[in-house]
């Protein structure tokens, strides 16, 4: 890891517009979560709307944006723009480049996506249930793999932001929901999975399997995205 890559990227991230989005993601999931603690519908269950506004728009939606405008931030838009020339000019290798931009993806994610999330949760039912520790690690675990798959398009794919899009909007939320193998490669799955297995409900895939699946995508999209990095010359920035 590069502490000075590192700083650059959060005052990247923090300094601009984009941290009003990340802010009205995380507000957006608190202020949905008092509108159903005040709503006239008596004791509210952890496993019903509760769990389906940590699993569908907090998982489902607000994972994958945060962690998307974090990616297309220190990513894409360098890339797209040619600043990251600056980045590979220096006797640096690429995957430090690369670790380094992943790790304040994964940090903004966490901070403006999973804590807000968990927040959501103690708003609704307090510790009841144990929901908000099931929304913090299975929010954290959508975070890892969705940061190693945005990470791996942003490198990979020319429109890049294109293709986050379709694999969030096509892959994740049309494709899983019909065809059940499909969760297995599906880092909102992955999320839902270790949200349930928390709880104590049913979970699919295994919660085993989200977690070490997550991580494998984030390695693995940290090395590929560092090795095609590797092999590109300044000339073709």
């Amino acid at each position: 890891m590069s502490p000075a890559i590192i700083r650059l990227a959060v005052r990247s991230l923090l300094g601009r517009a984009r941290v009003l989005v990340l802010a009205a993601m995380a507000l957006a999931l608190v202020g949905l979560a008092v509108a159903i603690r005040l709503a006239p519908t008596g004791a509210l269950d952890p496993a019903g709307a509760p769990l389906d506004l940590v699993r569908t728009f907090g998982i489902g939606i607000v994972v994958p944006v945060v962690t998307l405008i974090g990616t297309t931030t220190l990513l894409t838009s360098e890339i797209d723009d040619g600043s990251i020339i600056y980045l590979l000019s220096k006797p640096l290798p690429r995957w430090v480049i690369v670790a380094s931009k992943m790790l304040v993806i994964l940090g903004s994610s966490l901070v403006f996506a999973v804590v807000p999330m968990a927040l959501a949760a103690l708003l609704m039912v307090g510790t009841d249930g144990g929901l908000w520790w099931s929304a913090l690690v299975g929010g954290t675990t959508s975070a890892v793999a969705y940061t190693g798959a945005f990470t791996l398009l942003a490198i990979m794919v020319k429109r890049s932001v294109t293709g986050c899009l379709l694999y969030w909007l096509v892959w994740e939320a049309l494709l899983t929901t019909v065809l059940r193998p499909a969760q297995y490669l599906s880092a909102r799955a992955y999320g839902g999975s270790v949200t349930h297995a928390a709880m104590g409900l049913e979970a699919h895939p295994a919660a085993w399997f989200a977690v070490v699946a997550a991580v494998v995508v984030l390695v693995a999209g940290a090395a590929l995205a560092g090795w095609r990095l590797a092999r590109v010359t300044i000339s073709e920035v």
